[in-house]
């Protein structure tokens, strides 16, 4: 799965064209819609200021006057990479750390996010605040979703994700100022049983952690096998057009308070549903059982009152590798993704890992 590096793919574009389209994102007041949204308050308006994006010429060699840095100091890039696997093209964001130095060698933690999400989503909160400790990190669109390539659109499959991972870290080891031996990854809900998949597959993720893991994929499958495949095969012979489930409905209300509403996950790119038969992927994908393979250090975050507590329990209960494990006081599942002081609390337990087994620059 590693394949050869596939080097930085980054959006060149001059900067007074790039200085147009900020000034007329803000004019729209499209500049803070999709971009990284700071942690909520508990119930909070997200009044806060939101980082802008910008392109540079590359990521390798940072042209520091052409970022948009936030208040934390924290730089953000736009950048783009291929899957070695399938050669699709995925749109990313790297992080760069205040006073970041070209020159020195930091060590770099991959970040995804849920099932369906977009690169915009949680996995953009947990990446800058892990920036703003010294860390480079990277959030990406998985193939077919967002705005990665891949036809047809919102296939949710655990293999796809984990050559994305493993893709990504290719290129992170591609910079020259990434400590091509310290990288972790970190994966919420969904990607919290991905990105230990990916690291049993892939040893050069040498820390892992996940929040809130969901590994109940297998429960969530709607339709049987038989109408999956015939789903699939129809939509191969051109007979048909691709048929999809619905994986977040408004009527699930805790999961719709976070992705329908603006002011939290809601973003104009995510979508709410998967190909039906990404389902057929899901019958045989048990993360409670091949848990137990992971060599890497493993942490695990859950929240006291998560719908995915018990599945983190058993994850935990099952690793044989170096282990830590915490439950966040009243923190239910989808708070863990944004609202204070749940995440802060997270990253309580997630920097010191991280500085223990990546050796994080200062």
């Amino acid at each position: 799965m590693q394949g050869k590096n596939s080097g930085a793919k980054i959006k060149k574009e001059g900067k007074v064209w790039a200085v147009m389209i900020v000034l007329l994102l803000a004019l729209t007041g499209c500049a803070a819609g999709n971009a990284t949204r700071p942690a909520l308050e508990a119930g909070a308006s997200d009044n806060a200021e939101v980082s802008e994006l910008t392109d540079t010429e590359t990521a390798d060699s940072v042209a520091m006057e052409d970022e948009i840095t936030s208040e934390d100091g924290v730089s953000t890039i736009i950048v783009s990479f291929e899957n070695e696997d399938s050669g699709l093209n995925l749109a990313g964001i790297l992080f760069l750390p205040d006073g970041f130095d070209e020159t020195s060698q930091y060590s770099a933690v991959v970040v995804t996010g849920p099932m369906l999400s977009v690169k915009e989503q949680a996995q953009s909160i947990y990446a800058e605040r892990l920036a703003e400790n010294g860390f480079v990190t990277l959030v990406f669109d998985y193939s077919y979703f967002g705005e990665s390539e891949g036809e047809l659109r919102q296939l949710e499959e655990p293999d796809i994700k984990a050559s994305d991972i493993s893709s990504a870290v290719t290129w992170l080891q591609s910079l020259n100022y990434v400590d091509n031996e310290n990288i972790g990854g970190l994966g919420i809900c969904g990607s919290g049983s991905y990105m230990p998949y990916a690291a049993i597959q892939d040893e050069r993720i040498q820390a892992v952690t996940s929040v809130v893991p969901a590994t109940t994929m297998s429960s969530m499958i709607m339709m049987s096998t038989e109408q999956a495949e015939a789903d699939r095969e129809a939509y191969e012979a051109g007979e048909a057009d691709p048929t999809y489930i619905d994986l977040m409905p408004r009527a699930y209300a805790e999961g719709a308070a976070y992705y329908y509403n603006e002011e939290r996950g809601y973003r104009d790119n995510w979508d709410n549903h998967a190909v039906s038969w990404s389902e057929l992927s899901w019958v045989d994908f048990h993360p409670e059982e091949f848990i137990s393979e992971l060599e890497a250090p493993y942490l695990i975050i859950t929240g006291e009152n998560a719908w995915s507590r018990s599945g983190a329990e058993q994850l935990y209960e099952n690793t044989t590798s170096e282990k830590e494990f915490y439950v966040i006081e009243d923190a239910g599942h989808f708070d863990m993704y944004d609202l204070e002081p749940y995440v802060t609390q997270a990253l309580d337990y997630i920097v010191p890992f991280f500085e223990t087994y990546l050796n994080a620059a200062a």
